[in-house]
């Protein structure tokens, strides 16, 4: 999880947690309280924008520098600095959560198309030396899915679904209960 360190002027030292989006500014509410009085109440917002984090300057009266540069909207680094006012501050990521390079991923049919080429080329060399009989290689999509040991309905493992889905399933199987129960009333008294 990236960190933000002031690093110069009021508040130096201070340390800031990325764990969701925090606004930089004067009101001591903001994730990053800025103690300066060339800041604007919600100057900034820093926000996760898919693996990175992003820095948004909020229409303030003074502007936000990124390395030098003034900016309205920028993807943040790992070391770049960020001054609002007279405060700078650093963007530092974790060991953990610096980027991890990008490896070309096949995929499930993708692999197995290529297996069963490399395979089938090797089956027919065979059944030319050998004059048998060359089987196909078919394959159908295989599907995973999670097992449970805990409550299913069904079959099947609610915990999977969305809230409103596991909400509406549950009030789908009340409903059937209770018409199941009514019709049941109904045929018994008359």
């Amino acid at each position: 999880m990236p960190k933000v360190i002031i690093i110069d002027g009021p508040g130096a030292g201070e340390e800031y947690l990325l764990e969701r989006s925090v606004i930089a500014g004067r009101l001591p509410s903001n994730g990053i309280p800025l103690k300066d009085k060339k800041s604007s109440r919600e100057h900034a917002k820093i926000y996760r924008q898919g693996q990175d984090y992003a820095i948004v300057d909020l229409n303030s009266s003074n502007g936000t520098m990124v390395n030098g540069q003034k900016v309205t909207k920028r993807v943040l680094k790992d070391g770049d600095e960020i001054v609002i006012g007279t405060v700078t501050m650093r963007y530092e990521l974790l060991e953990a959560d610096e980027p991890k390079p990008k490896v070309e991923r096949k995929t499930l049919d993708a692999a197995f198309e290529q297996a069963a080429t490399e395979k089938k080329a090797g089956a027919q060399a065979a059944h030319a030396a050998e004059g048998g009989v060359q089987l196909s290689a078919s394959h159908k999509p295989l599907q995973f899915n999670k097992v449970s040991a805990g409550r299913n309905m069904f079959g099947f493992d609610l915990s999977q679904m969305s809230d409103t889905a596991q909400l509406l399933t549950k009030i789908g199987v009340f409903v059937l209960l209770l018409l199941i129960a009514w019709f049941s009333y109904n045929a018994a008294t008359g």
